[in-house]
């Protein structure tokens, strides 16, 4: 308890030294809070968006997409695995182009996706107003579009609105033209989902956005395939790479991802920059160790008299050690916490003006404690040697230091 007192006397006694030598550790402390919290935060958010289809999307991808392939991926297949995989519920090929789509003198930038009509169940989509895609729509090649909830308020000012029309400018080697499409439905507004937004989507029969769009003959480079549950997916994926594998020959030209796939693989790139961040973060707490142990020399240099004294009056080396390795760890705790309470303020701040951009902050337990448990360590280690110089001056000698 003496200890205590005395430690905290020697560090009120130098005040502005005492914050000074803080500082680096706040710092370091907070942008490591910053980064693990935002960076957690955004894993959350990825992992919820991927979340919400449900445990049983596949996503099967194809390098073999050229107009000159032999044996492309094609909308086909995405009817033929509905049609012949067990398991397999519903499929649709995806062709996708972000392109500007006007209206009356507004315009704006869409997403624009050719489908088949199970793409609306697959994606777990809802219209507020309108009709889905349907069946009949492919058969007559109808120039029609489902578009999403920011399209329409961007476009028209509000969202009823059901038997509009809109161009789709596509600027080529050419110059630009105008490809006009009706409005049949207007989805809800939904945000992510998967990789895409789907406020800002404009979705298209895939005959109709193939013909005047994207002429690519019917080929695509991605399929999405929804299982009957959470069950069938394994069971599916296996049918869908059976049904590949007889089509291609080579395991090397398809991707198979299912839902948990994407999810480990999303983890573990968010894992591996949170790390570099951190490593990052993490020099600050280093320079701010230095300048603890830099600190705490002058200070043994300073109280070396007062040192000898107590070793006269029966003071051993190790509570001349322990007082100043005290100390030391006292200060980049409370350096630590003071860390602590930027970092959450500064990821909330970061993440309050990020909201738009899917931002967000999550502090657990595991941040904080690595938090006050790394400041404390950083303590111990640069204090080691001022406290070891202390205990091991001599008394005769320090009490001589003027």
């Amino acid at each position: 308890m003496e200890i205590l007192k005395e430690t905290f006397r020697s560090l009120l006694d130098n005040k502005l030294r005492t914050f000074l030598s803080m500082l680096g550790i706040i710092i370091g402390v907070a942008a490591v809070m910053a980064i693990v919290a935002i960076g957690d935060g955004a894993r959350e958010e990825i992992n919820k968006t991927v979340s919400s289809l449900g445990s049983n999307i596949i996503m099967v991808t194809s390098s073999v997409y050229s107009r000159f392939a032999s044996q492309p991926l094609e909308f086909d297949d995405a009817i033929n695995i509905t049609a012949m995989v067990p398991g397999a519920k519903s499929a649709t090929g995806l062709l996708s182009s972000s392109l500007t789509v006007e209206s009356k003198g507004e315009n704006t930038t869409a997403s624009v996706f050719g489908v088949l009509p199970d793409f609306f169940e697959i994606m777990n989509l809802d219209i507020a107003y309108g009709r889905a895609i349907n069946d009949n729509d492919l058969e007559e090649l109808s120039s029609i579009a489902v578009i999403g909830y920011n399209i329409a308020d961007k476009l028209f000012g509000r969202q009823d609105v059901v038997g509009e029309r809109f161009n789709i400018i596509q600027t080529g080697s050419k110059g630009s033209r105008k490809i006009t499409f009706e409005v049949v439905g207007v989805l809800k507004k939904t945000g992510s989902r998967l990789l895409f937004n789907v406020d800002d989507l404009v979705v298209l029969p895939y005959n109709i956005a193939d013909y005047r769009l994207f002429h690519t003959k019917g080929r695509t480079n991605q399929i999405l395939v929804s299982a009957v549950d959470e069950k069938s997916a394994q069971l599916a994926t296996m049918g869908i790479d059976f049904y590949l594998y007889r089509k291609f020959q080579d395991t090397n030209k398809y991707t198979i991802l299912s839902q948990e796939a994407i999810l480990d693989a999303v983890n573990q790139i968010t894992g591996i920059f949170n790390v570099i961040l951190v490593g990052i973060a993490s020099i600050s707490l280093v320079v701010g160790g230095i300048g603890i142990m830099n600190i705490m020399l002058v200070t043994v240099k300073e109280r070396t008299r007062e040192i000898g004294i107590k070793m006269a009056i029966g003071a051993s080396r190790k509570r001349i050690l322990l007082e100043f390795l005290l100390e030391s760890i006292i200060l980049t705790v409370i350096a630590g916490i003071i860390g602590m309470i930027l970092g959450v303020f500064l990821s909330s701040l970061i993440a309050y003006f990020g909201k738009a951009f899917g931002l967000s902050a999550v502090f657990t337990i595991k941040s904080i404690l690595l938090s006050f448990g790394v400041s404390a360590a950083i303590g111990l280690f640069f204090g080691i040697y001022p406290a070891n110089q202390a205990s091991k001056l001599s008394p005769v000698e320090a009490l001589r230091h003027e």
